[in-house]
């Protein structure tokens, strides 16, 4: 699949792994899979004296005769054939053969067996409350999994249920939606789904109670009972378990849970019914509020109330996300806001807000991508020690240790010969190490500048090698000229700084758009072996992999992209299947790069794998002529059809957002075609009338009627109609909507000449529709 022009898709698409390669695939997994677990029971010796003192769960039982004689291997068993003997009832006390002790240790027993079960639920429940605190915190639901498997007690799981919907009611709609996400996640796979009927119906017995501490508890239940039917977690029959007659709250939950199911487009409503998806609001958006907290703050300095914005995030997890944005907009403005943010995290670190971990984790960000910053900022590495040192003297990084930070710009600092106050470091006092995040800036280490500032040290040719292969990525991705980047990277004669490249190249692509991730798959093909030998993108790739669990910190997404990068280099034969045997060894049983063998694997094994990933970024390449063809033609499809739901698929799918204004214009001249097409009919009409009958006097035609509302609308309400729909939905933004309609009133004496003089009037009702229904702007 090297020459794109012979790539064809086969009648009958075979996995593009052989039997041979997924079996040693699979094998090599299973290899992995099997050095975590041991890895996690080497840490977790609690788990492990767990494991060793559980009782066996064998059916079969020691091997003597059961109770009263009933049963057991090579026994008589007992003679009676009705079991009563074998419950162990008591004989008649009229019986000549009665004894009274044997009713007295049945009691006694029974009281034991009641009194385990009393102290196994209790454990269960503590247990139980401590893995939603900390789901709530961490958002992970792997390890709610986890916890929940080595907990065991799966007939006691309704009480997980009940006691994270209640917990849930009791927060805001951020955990509630987690609660939702997790139960989703876990049915049937965790937790049998008669566990989460039984917590269902546990809840609306204990509905009065509940009111009590919550009041709008019948409002908040419903909505989780109408999220479960939505997520197939529930049957819609659940409702009938709810009593109307044992109270008002339950009278309440009932109409509502019967008004939901009965109302028309609920689900859409339902899935949204905690405001957002995920854990109640996007990555993007969680970046998005904190950039707009911290902007608020260095303009006003108000601390209680970034404190106070902060908390109401509810996002103890992110916060590292915070420490990064404040450290940046010190380094890049040291004179307006150095003194801020170090006011900023020095109350959020001694109020406990920010914890110790979200500080490190925040720093070591800034830090492993000074290396970038220098190259923008040169003044960076001062800055970012002057920060550092500052931050030390208010007591902001007391508890931090050099681990803490890893091995990059900011564990010199923290080092002993380090000041407390940010004084002069010692030359060559960092070590040298790879930056996991950067891109690849092997060696990068710390020490002194001239200006007494930090400045990253790389081996000799690392930096200008980086600072010039990323410069001509950037303009390949704008000129779309692979042969001027082979010729630019072959000029630098650095080979053995390849892997490097690419490791940079593709961190690059995952923060953009499909465009340039099909942009850079393309570059690889035509790199690869006449510049980029085969063995510099193995290396490459290891380094991705390793560097995953960092990259996932900036890219969300990071691990799903990057086995669609992988796989697409395998199916380009630009890497041999071979490879994702290979690299597993050099993985992190507990990394996330493991994840992504697996998942390119799969998609590899999978029928159609090959269509798939040579299609995985949806042709994001196009010139702008052909987005523009195919957002005229998805138009013109819809003057015929009237399909709005493909015109919407079809925007999606050319993601250039930036470009839908072109929609907009495509789809008012549609509606300018259709009313010509009238006009000129009417008008024919007319002028056959004419000429039957008596010819005007001076021979010239009327001039044409005024449009009306009528004809107007039967031309135009289509495509208001698709405008409203496009807006509604989230495809066409307000200000793409207005941009189109600016470019047809700028251009509107054209479209007269095309489409007659009654375009103005299409043109301003249109607009007016829009102004009125409230999707364009006024």
């Amino acid at each position: 699949m090297r020459d794109e022009g012979a790539a064809t898709i086969s009648p009958k698409p075979a996995p593009f792994l052989t039997d041979e390669q997924r079996a040693a695939l699979d094998q090599a997994l299973r290899d992995k899979a099997q050095e975590q677990a041991k890895a996690r029971a080497a840490a977790n010796h609690k788990a492990a004296a767990a494991s060793g003192e559980r009782k066996s769960r064998s059916v079969k039982g020691p091997g003597g005769a059961k109770k009263g004689g009933g049963g057991g291997k090579y026994t008589w068993g007992s003679l009676l054939t009705n079991g009563a003997a074998g419950d162990g009832g008591a004989l008649d006390r009229g019986d000549p053969n009665y004894d009274s002790e044997e009713d007295e240790r049945d009691v006694v027993l029974l009281r034991n067996h009641q009194a385990a079960l009393k102290q196994e639920v209790a454990a269960y429940k503590e247990e139980v409350r401590s893995i939603v605190e900390e789901y709530f915190s961490s958002g992970s639901v792997s390890d709610v999994a986890e916890s929940l498997e080595e907990l065991g007690g799966c007939h006691l799981a309704h009480y997980f249920v009940k006691r994270l919907l209640t917990a849930a009611m009791d927060r805001k709609d951020r955990e509630r939606e987690m609660a939702s996400t997790l139960l989703s996640s876990l049915y049937a796979e965790v937790i049998a789904p008669d566990q989460v009927v039984k917590g269902f119906t546990s809840l609306f017995s204990s509905l009065p109670d509940l009111v009590l501490d919550v009041p709008d508890a019948p409002e908040l239940l419903a909505r989780f009972v109408m999220r479960a039917v939505v997520d197939d977690v529930l049957p819609p029959a659940i409702v009938s378990y709810v009593d109307p007659e044992s109270g008002p709250a339950s009278r309440d939950l009932r109409q509502r849970c019967e008004a939901q199911l009965a109302a028309r487009h609920s689900a859409e409503k339902v899935l949204r019914c905690w405001g957002g998806a995920g854990t109640g609001t996007s990555h993007t958006d969680t970046k998005a509020a904190i950039s707009s907290l911290l902007s608020e703050y260095l303009a006003a300095h108000d601390v209680a109330e970034a404190s106070r914005r902060l908390r109401e995030l509810g996002l103890p997890f992110f916060h590292h996300e915070l420490v990064k944005q404040a450290l940046v907009a010190a380094i890049d403005n040291p004179k307006a806001h150095l003194e801020p943010v170090v006011a900023l995290l020095a109350r959020l670190s001694s109020s406990g807000e920010v914890s110790c971990s979200q500080l490190a984790k925040g720093l070591r960000r800034v830090a492993d991508n000074l290396a970038d910053a220098v190259l923008d900022n040169p003044a960076a590495g001062e800055s970012f020690k002057q920060i550092v040192g500052a931050a030390r003297a208010a007591k902001v990084f007391d508890d931090l240790q050099p681990e803490d930070v890893g091995t990059n710009a900011a564990a010199a600092l923290f080092g002993d010969t380090a000041a407390a106050g940010g004084g002069e470091a010692a030359a060559g006092n960092g070590p040298s190490s790879a930056s996991a995040s950067n891109g690849g800036a092997a060696g990068a280490g710390v020490s002194s500048g001239g200006a007494g500032g930090v400045v990253v040290a790389m081996p000799p040719g690392v930096a200008a090698f980086k600072a010039a292969s990323l410069a001509a990525l950037r303009e390949y991705f704008d000129s779309q000229d692979a042969g001027e980047m082979a010729a630019r990277l072959a000029a630098l004669d650095e080979p053995g700084l390849h892997p490097l490249f690419v490791k940079a190249a593709v961190s690059l692509a995952l923060d953009r758009r499909d465009r340039e991730r099909e942009l850079l798959s393309k570059l690889l093909v035509a790199l690869v072996p006449q510049v980029i030998s085969p063995d510099a993108l193995a290396g490459g790739f290891t380094r991705l992999l390793a560097a995953a669990d960092d990259l996932v910190l900036d890219v969300p997404d990071a691990v799903h992209l990057l086995s669609l990068f992988l796989g697409r280099a395998i199916v380009d034969e630009l890497l041999p299947p071979a490879f994702l045997t290979q690299v597993l060894p050099y993985l992190d049983a507990e990394g996330l790069g493991v994840g992504v063998v697996r998942s390119a694997g799969i998609t590899l094994g999978a029928r159609h794998g090959i269509e798939r990933l040579v299609n995985c970024w949806h042709g994001g390449a196009l010139e702008l002529g052909a987005v523009r063809e195919a957002i005229r033609l998805a138009i013109k499809e819809y003057g015929t059809s009237g399909d709005v739901g493909e015109v919407a698929r079809c925007l999606r799918d050319l993601n250039a957002p930036a470009y839908l204004h072109e929609a907009v214009v495509a789809a008012v001249e549609l509606a300018f075609n259709r009313y010509h097409g009238q006009d000129s009919a009417a008008t024919g009409a007319n002028g056959s009338e004419t000429s039957g009958g008596s010819a005007s006097v001076s021979g010239s035609a009327p001039p044409p009627p005024p449009p009306s509302e009528g004809s107007l609308a039967a031309a135009a309400a289509p495509v208001v109609e698709l405008l409203a729909a496009l807006a509604g939905q989230g495809v066409l933004s307000a200000t793409q909507l207005s941009a189109g309609i600016d470019r047809l009133r700028s251009a509107l004496s054209e479209e007269v000449m095309d489409y007659g003089p009654s375009s103005r009037a299409v043109l301003d009702w249109v607009t007016e529709r829009g102004r009125k229904e409230g999707w364009l702007a006024a």
